[in-house]
């Protein structure tokens, strides 16, 4: 007779979501390991205005994407950021809001999936956000 393998156990304490992995995976291309962007491209993260402000801001824009022009940093960038919101959950969206807005010296307040699940209820399945739409945030 065969023993059947016991079932694994379940992890221990929450499960945690690794932000950093998701940037890598996701923004890294166009945003840099180091957050700097690519001149005239894609704009930096790290010191950003729009990433260290309001943390509904990130939230927002990873929720529903990012598209015109934008000025960042003194700089102005036309271009096409993609939504994630269909692509990552609450948690996930909170991991990498808070990758961002804590790396690169930026400094910024963490946020939480509760806060992700609010304004995605918010701001429903709207199209993509321009820097017009958002500048209420600043």
């Amino acid at each position: 007779m065969q023993a059947w393998a016991e079932r694994p156990q379940e992890p221990a304490g929450p499960v945690v979501i690794d932000g950093g992995a998701l940037y890598a995976q996701q923004c890294v291309a166009c945003h840099q390991a180091t957050g700097q962007g690519l001149a005239g491209a894609f704009p930096p993260l790290a010191g950003s205005e729009w990433v260290t402000g309001v943390p509904e801001l990130p939230i927002k824009i990873l929720l529903a994407g990012l598209g015109g022009e934008i000025e960042v940093k003194g700089a102005t960038y036309n271009g096409a950021m993609p939504a994630f919101g269909a692509v990552f959950d609450d948690a996930e969206i909170a991991a990498v809001v808070n990758y961002v807005r804590t790396s690169w010296d930026n400094g910024a307040s963490e946020v939480t999936a509760d806060q992700v699940a609010e304004i995605r209820g918010a701001i429903g399945s709207r199209g993509t956000w321009t820097a017009d739409e958002l500048s209420e945030h600043f």
